[in-house]
């Protein structure tokens, strides 16, 4: 049977209509000035440079959840001069645990390596959602002329931030982020993001009050699955990148504050953890951590305090094998867990391997140069961000790494 014009065009017409309905909403609400734009790099009017946007961060995270970030300038020719690698330095929230001042200050400085080859660093550091976005973030700056990549990731996905967005929180794999993030470059998703959905739950914006609800216990069942996704993401990573990636173990402080346990101490606040600790290793003349831990039963023995107040009567008496002991035993318990996961350095080294990428093992070195394992704290001014001492060290390791890869390569 033969189909009219008119039954024809009526199909298509009706079979198309969402689409026109989207592209006219989207078209209206960039007339009305709705919405923003999320590129990574805008062009300078003078068509000379590309000037990082400020509001790019937005793509990966809903606005409520950090609406105003300060960003670190970033400006660089679009034309590569002669003798210069554009090096891009990329990281997500364990970068700035590492450097609270990230979004405002170069942590990597451009430099003359000895060949007197320029390293042109650009920095891009913000509270991004997890491993996913970092690996999205890769993916764009082959468009960007870029000789490496320095990667700095924790792998958020442990803290419960995938979920983080309060109209995501069914959303637990990277093929509704993918769709997430490709749809949020048009308006009409960020007013469905920022007031429709966000308005069902005004109390569900991150981070939650109560730490366990943005907690992955270590070996549960949605611990495997984001290791799983974090490795789905380092070989998208690879896999993407042509150019090499340096990806970065993330140095850890093993004497943090005791932060909340998943035992039995849930009663008590991390901050009121802290300051028993300090007070207990303050006045252990008049009475001892062995007596409060002991007699007193103060905590179970299962605890991660337990294990913190274990470790500071050992340090106290120079015992300092049984003390890093009982401190990682303590980090092991830790319910709050702002540290790089144990499984993470495995993959890391798996990927390192792949497409001729570099290990920045500074976790191994900051632990080498610690005396018997416990002042490696030295390079720490509290229990996540690195002092002045620790940030020369980290940047002389990122120094190091680029200019002997390039010696070598050339």
């Amino acid at each position: 049977m033969k189909t009219s014009f008119r039954r024809f065009a009526y199909n298509i017409f009706f079979r198309l209509s969402p689409l026109l309905i989207l592209l006219l909403l989207e078209l209206s609400l960039r007339f009305l000035g709705v919405g923003e734009s999320y590129v990574l790099f805008n062009v300078s009017a003078d068509k000379q440079d590309y000037e990082l946007n400020p509001k790019y961060y937005r793509r990966f995270i809903s606005a409520e959840q950090f609406p105003d970030l300060d960003i670190l300038h970033q400006r660089f020719p679009v034309s590569k001069a002669e003798h210069t690698k554009r090096i891009f330095l990329i990281g997500d929230q364990s970068f700035c645990s590492l450097f609270p001042d990230a979004n405002r200050e170069q942590i990597l400085p451009g430099f003359y390596g000895p060949d007197s080859t320029y390293y042109d660093v650009v920095q891009l550091a913000a509270p991004l959602s997890n491993s996913f976005a970092l690996a999205h973030l890769v993916g764009k700056l082959s468009g960007y002329d870029a000789d490496a990549c320095i990667v700095l990731s924790g792998a958020a996905e442990f803290y419960g931030l995938p979920q983080k967005s309060s109209w995501m929180q069914d959303i637990h794999n990277y093929w509704g982020l993918s769709a997430y993030v490709t749809l949020k470059a048009h308006r009409f998703l960020q007013v469905l993001d920022r007031f429709v959905y966000l308005k069902r739950d005004r109390d569900g914006v991150f981070p939650p009050a109560d730490i366990d609800q943005w907690t992955v216990p270590a070996g549960s069942g949605q611990y495997r699955e984001s290791l799983d996704f974090y490795e789905r993401n380092l070989k998208r990573m690879t896999g993407n990148a042509d150019f090499p990636l340096f990806f970065v173990n993330l140095p850890v402080n093993i004497k943090v504050h005791p932060y909340r346990s998943n035992f039995n101490d849930t009663e008590m606040k991390d901050a009121a953890i802290a300051k028993e600790c300090a007070v207990l290793v303050d006045n252990a003349d008049r009475f001892s951590l062995d007596r409060w831990i002991g007699e007193l039963g103060a905590w179970e023995p299962e605890t991660a305090i337990y294990y913190y107040c274990l470790a500071m009567i050992n340090e106290r008496r120079g015992e300092k094998e049984a003390a890093v002991k009982h401190y990682e035993e303590a980090l092991r318990r830790d319910g709050f867990r702002v540290r790089p996961q144990p499984g993470t350095d495995r993959l890391l080294r798996e990927y390192t391997a792949l497409n001729g990428n570099v290990s920045v093992d500074v976790r191994a070195e900051a632990k080498a140069a610690a005396s018997g394992g416990l002042t490696v704290n030295r390079f720490f001014q509290n229990g996540t961000a690195l002092n002045e001492r620790g940030k020369t060290f980290f940047t002389d390791m990122l120094r190091t790494a680029l200019t002997e890869y390039y010696h070598k390569s050339e």
